[in-house]
């Protein structure tokens, strides 16, 4: 009778020791996520996480998608296919109205007017020299800017119908605008490297010039499920690889532009150019700047209805222990 009170006692023990253990276990494994991102150099937190290994260190596997279209993105994102992303905050706002689905940000993207990130790129010796000069013309955009030219063009008193616009993905454009396909192309960083400046030059700084200034570009984020299937310190870990990855940017400029060429151009010279926007952490985003933004889409007709965007924001304790 003792042996088997013993016994009981031993394997209870053991259940016991294994419920407290096993998640810990299960926590201090290495944690795959999906993230999808655009082909801009917005995407630099992420890049960085990767090739400093700091998505390793904080026990993250990393899976990075680059997309083309937001909208599909945030489609995936919603539909569980992927966990975090960066998505323009127009996109966001847009599915919040029409579908009610909610991304819950905690990084931000914002362009400022000292350091341009976007440009229309046009023929030097062309009849376009000032952005009201579009009128008639071919002009083609990337899907991440698609939501902001009813912004642009009410900014500067043009109707989009007298422009000929094509959406085409952001890296091709460059080489679109040199074979003599468009009359001039908006374009964003790291892709306005490669325009050839002995035949373009650009106007730039189009969104903190006609849209907001600084402009709110990107919002970075999970769906509110990803909360539910995560815990905390999951969450945490994910937080602490992408500011560490932000700090490196600030503290270090000139070799995120060696990472941006190396990503994007396979060296790293092609873009060792690049403008560098303001990638804020949680406690420092715009939130005031991006209400704004919201407020304005509504003017011009791109949202249909009045959008509070306090709800949108990931609750600090949600990422930290």
């Amino acid at each position: 009778m003792t042996k088997l009170l013993t016994a009981i006692i031993i394997v209870l023990s053991l259940v016991l020791i294994g419920v407290i253990l096993y998640p810990q276990l299960q926590e201090n494994r290495p944690q795959r996520l999906r993230f999808a991102c655009d082909s801009s150099v917005a995407a630099l937190p992420f890049i960085v996480a990767v090739q400093d290994t700091l998505f390793v260190k904080n026990r993250i596997e990393p899976e990075i998608t680059f997309y083309s279209d937001p909208e599909k993105a945030l489609d995936e994102l919603f539909a569980g296919n992927i966990d975090v992303g960066i998505f323009p905050w127009s996109t966001v706002f847009k599915r919040i109205v029409n579908k009610g689905e909610t991304l819950k940000v905690f990084m931000a993207v914002e362009f400022r007017p000292t350091l341009p990130v976007d440009a229309i790129a046009k023929p030097i010796k062309g009849k376009i020299k000032t952005v009201n000069d579009l009128k008639d013309k071919r002009v083609g955009y990337p899907p991440v800017l698609r939501d902001y030219l009813p912004l642009l063009f009410a900014g500067i008193n043009l109707n989009p119908s007298n422009v000929k616009l094509t959406e085409l993905p952001l890296p091709v454009l460059p080489a679109r605008l040199a074979a003599g396909e468009f009359d001039a192309v908006w374009v964003l960083e790291p892709f306005i490297t490669q325009i050839d400046f002995t035949k373009f030059d650009t106007l730039t700084a189009l969104t903190t010039k006609y849209i907001a200034s600084p402009f709110p570009a990107y919002a970075i984020g999970f769906s509110p499920q990803f909360l539910k299937n995560t815990t905390k310190i999951q969450r945490t870990r994910l937080k602490i690889a992408l500011d560490a990855a932000v700090d490196r940017i600030d503290a270090q400029p000139g070799e995120a532009k060696k990472i941006v060429s190396q990503f994007f151009f396979g060296n790293d010279t092609a873009g060792a150019g690049t403008r560098l926007p303001l990638f804020q952490k949680i406690s420092e985003i715009n939130k005031p700047g991006i209400q704004a933004l919201a407020s304005r889409m509504l003017k011009v007709g791109v949202l249909t209805e009045t959008l509070d965007t306090r709800n949108i924001f990931a609750p600090p304790s949600q990422l930290m222990r």
